[in-house]
């Protein structure tokens, strides 16, 4: 269970404006455990979710027909790749989409879990409840995180959207 306090019709819409702005820039992230067909529907899934569903609704639309048994190394694909894959997406175009908001309304952030986690990171600790205020800093953010290929190739890695760690922002 997945908890997005401000998934709200504005929040929507930027959402399905964002992943449309990485469509039309042909920047849009393919899950390498996608099969053809998984990434032939993908798109189109990930924009009704936006509409009208959350990650959770995403994570049980991504049946097994949508991923691969085995990586292309022949590493075994996690059984629990829907589930990864639906929260780390919904939750960078739900963040992209509150800093679009925020810098907009002049409105402050806050990073809280939106995810339980078993075992949770020293560094996502010390990372819930910081806010973010500076429309320069999320302006970078968004940046960042519209361009997911670098957002996991620089070091040190940003603290917001690292793999499984459950964190998100929300409205202060």
């Amino acid at each position: 269970m997945y908890y997005f306090p401000d998934l709200d019709e504005e929040t929507r819409l930027n959402m399905i404006s964002e992943l449309e702005l990485d469509i039309r820039n042909c920047s849009f992230y393919e899950p390498l455990s996608m099969s053809a067909y998984g990434l032939s529907c993908y798109k189109s899934v990930l924009k009704s979710c936006f509409e009208h569903g959350d990650a959770d609704t995403l994570s049980r639309q991504l049946t097994k027909i949508f991923f691969k048994s085995c990586y292309d190394c022949g590493r075994s694909v996690p059984s629990n790749i829907n589930q990864m894959i639906a929260f780390s997406d919904f939750n960078r175009y739900y963040i992209r989409a509150l800093l679009l908001r925020a810098i907009s309304e002049d409105r402050k952030l806050i990073v809280y879990r939106a995810k339980k986690v078993i075992n949770e990171r020293d560094s996502s600790k010390m990372t819930v409840h910081k806010v973010y205020f500076d429309k320069n800093i999320m302006g970078e953010m968004i940046k960042l995180f519209r361009n997911y290929k670098a957002l996991f190739n620089i070091k040190p890695q940003p603290e917001l959207l690292k793999p499984n760690s459950g964190l998100s922002l929300r409205f202060l």
